[in-house]
């Protein structure tokens, strides 16, 4: 419980600190929540390019501006992985605030910013550790169960149980 207030308090913070300009107010426009020459530098850094990111890239992400949520239209190929064990390779961005971390997310880019989500959410996956890892600014292998979720408050979509991280 307290994991998911954490989630929700980090989340909520990241969208209070998203500047006016960077929403679009046209219905749809997913909100970037990083100004524009901080994205720019974002991608000279390294990026996991594998091909389950590139599937998990392809689910198109809306933003609804009236409601501020998020949604998701999946592939099929991507809704044909859910209940799957799969292994997933990313940077981890610690949940619950600690060096050791069971609860955390795995993002395709490195992330260069607490308050700023390191991409869109068909980039970063959340992640339920059988458990604890220690942090670590290097790539990371997770292996577990892939579960399709739709938290569109905290534009979430993706969670991998009872994972294990090497």
């Amino acid at each position: 419980m307290k994991a998911r207030l954490i989630v929700r308090y980090v989340v909520l913070l990241a969208l209070a600190a998203t500047p006016a300009w960077a929403l679009n107010p046209k219905a749809g426009t997913v909100p970037t929540g990083q100004p524009p020459d901080e994205l720019a530098a974002q991608k000279l850094l390294p990026t996991v390019n594998d091909a389950l990111w590139t599937k998990l890239t392809k689910c198109a992400v809306d933003y609804d501006n009236d409601k501020g949520t998020y949604s998701i239209r999946l592939t099929p190929e991507v809704k044909a992985l859910d209940g799957k064990t799969i292994t997933l390779r990313g940077f981890v961005l610690p949940m619950d605030g600690s060096d050791h971390t069971q609860h955390f997310l795995v993002s395709r880019n490195t992330p260069v910013c607490l308050y700023c989500p390191p991409g869109q959410p068909n980039e970063v996956v959340e992640v339920e550790a059988a458990r604890a890892i220690p942090w670590t600014n290097k790539i990371v292998s997770v292996t577990g169960r892939l579960r399709l979720i739709n938290d569109e408050e905290k534009a979430l979509f993706f969670k991998i149980e009872k994972a294990e991280a090497k």
